[in-house]
């Protein structure tokens, strides 16, 4: 194989697997920030605890 086969065929891979990366990016984004927003709305029962506890 010469280097315009080899060329053609980084070419083709590029087309094909960096638009599934971007997709399979912004899915774990978008988990990641959806499991963030679940965990700080309600706060683990450490957290509620210290909030109530009276201050000095």
């Amino acid at each position: 194989m010469d280097r315009k086969d080899w060329t053609r065929i980084g070419l083709a891979a590029a087309v094909v697997l960096v638009p599934g990366g971007f997709l399979l990016g912004a899915a774990l984004a978008a988990q990641r920030l959806r499991e963030k927003t679940r965990g700080t709305d309600a706060g683990t029962p450490d957290e509620q605890l210290e909030d109530n506890a009276p201050r000095d």
